[in-house]
């Protein structure tokens, strides 16, 4: 089981797996690649797609220009995502590259963006982590835009419930796993192959402050 945010880095990888006859069923990123570099089946999200909800969700909220903050280069999944934001959503979309891997700076970039285009009415993060790190730059730079979030834990309904964050998507990433072990068994037992060929979508998911009764007790088991 493997993901391919990075699919160039794992082409190799699974074609020698297949040649080992070892079967391999890729979660969560690049499913477009899947079925190419030899897998099983994918489980997961269509980036683009869940982008696409994301635009539709600003649109219906009135929103007129959003930062879509990248937090890791290189990885496809999250440029996929920025551009179904831009594809379906009726106001314009900037992008904004930071370093996940650095909290401080990650929220220093988003609030000096934030304090230039005052303009800015939504920033749309691409992980449960830097939505926390923009609400923070929202404080420091006075903003008014709201925070909305791809991906859900128990943080990101802590900060619905609040209302620091307006809306989050869920892909559902325990039942990307959960689903891939299984696949694997049965194949292993029966042969049996889920998707006929096509990702098996476990997402996305609008996830509002009304929807936070029901999950906050998975999300704080850590199955949601």
């Amino acid at each position: 089981m493997v993901t391919l945010a990075k699919p160039e880095a794992m082409k190799t990888v699974l074609g020698k797996a297949k040649a080992a006859g070892i079967p391999v069923v890729t979660i969560n990123s690049g499913g477009e690649f899947s079925t190419p570099f030899g897998a099983l089946s994918h489980i997961g999200q269509d980036e683009s797609v869940a982008g696409e909800a994301v635009g539709d969700e600003l649109t219906k909220r009135g929103r007129k220009k959003a930062l879509c903050v990248i937090h890791e280069q290189g990885n496809v999944s999250l440029e996929q995502r920025c551009a179904g934001v831009k594809k379906t959503f009726d106001g314009t979309v900037e992008n904004l590259n930071v370093d996940g891997t650095n909290a401080p700076g990650s929220q220093s970039s988003i609030s000096a963006k934030l304090q230039a285009a005052k303009d800015i009415d939504a920033v749309v993060t691409l992980g449960a982590p830097i939505a926390a790190y923009s609400v923070k730059a929202k404080e420091d730079a006075d903003s008014k835009a709201e925070i909305d979030t791809f991906d859900l834990n128990a943080e990101v309904v802590k900060r619905l419930k609040a209302g620091e964050v307006g809306f989050a998507v869920d892909q559902q990433p325990y039942l990307q796993g959960y689903l891939a072990i299984d696949e694997l068994w049965l194949y292993r037992t029966n042969a049996n192959v889920l998707g006929g060929g096509k990702p098996v979508l476990t997402g996305p998911a609008v996830v509002t402050e009304k929807d936070v009764p029901k999950l906050e007790k998975y999300t704080a088991r850590g199955t949601r």
